[in-house]
């Protein structure tokens, strides 16, 4: 991937193994051993016997995103499935391949992991968003590339950023909503600096306009269907909409 110029970080890595199931050690070693029909490399076979060598339920450590990443992944699958109050750790274990006190060892409890999984998600959402509306000089043109982006994730099929668009407003706990604010606050800056680059007419509260927009962005996830519009279509779609009649009010 590098090589075709896109850059993927040990995060990105982990979901894509666990978009194809192959989120452990022992089932990518299982895909390497069925791809390959018998016809493995010295290498290859040196890795498999030491994966073979490992103990039952041992997972790759030192694979990107290791331990941590892994638990998270398992973690956000089950709160999407389940929702937060109905999955328990011994479920998130389950899904992991581990023994419930595995979990604990990376982290201190359920409210714990949701911090440290929608934390990741707004980070890897928002550097997205903060950088790709840099391509552009006309304000309504980098809110549709920032809306592009947005939906894209939320569509992607990406576990970890469709369901941190689904819970970007529960609101959970007080403590956990205060853990939650730099990511969130992060998220939201990008929009409000190109709402306040926007040509608005002077009543328009922008602030409420924000809230309105993400609240129809995130509901894409809800009714998108694959095979229709793409996440380019739709943001230019709403752009138009809400561009040309506030135009007629100024």
């Amino acid at each position: 991937m590098r090589r075709k110029g896109l850059a993927v970080s040990p995060t990105g890595v982990r979901w894509i193994w666990q978009r194809h199931h192959l989120e452990t050690t022992a089932k990518r070693a299982a895909a390497l051993r069925k791809a390959s029909s018998g016809r493995l490399s010295a290498s290859q076979r040196a890795t498999l016997a030491r994966i073979d060598a490992r103990r039952p339920g041992h997972f790759d450590t030192d694979a990107p995103g290791g331990a941590r990443e892994h638990l998270l992944a398992a973690a956000v699958r089950e709160f999407a499935r389940r929702g937060f109050a109905r999955t328990s750790i011994r479920d998130i274990a389950r899904a992991a391949g581990l023994q419930p006190g595995s979990v604990y060892h990376h982290f201190a409890s359920k409210d714990d992991l949701f911090v440290a999984a929608h934390s990741a998600g707004m980070r890897e959402v928002s550097r997205m968003m903060e950088a790709a509306p840099a391509r552009s000089g006309d304000p309504w043109e980098r809110l549709e590339i920032a809306f592009t982006v947005h939906i894209r994730h939320l569509i992607s099929g990406n576990d970890l950023t469709a369901w941190t668009g689904a819970s970007l407003f529960l609101f959970e706990s007080p403590e956990m909503q205060r853990q939650l604010r730099t990511e969130r606050d992060r998220f939201e800056a990008v929009y409000r600096r190109l709402i306040a680059d926007l040509p608005l007419p002077s009543g328009i509260d922008r602030s409420l306009l924000r809230l309105q927009l993400l609240g129809a962005l995130n509901w894409t996830r809800t009714w998108y269907r694959p095979g229709k519009r793409g996440a380019g279509e739709i943001a230019a779609h709403l752009v138009k909409i809400l561009r040309e009649p506030l135009a007629r009010q100024r």
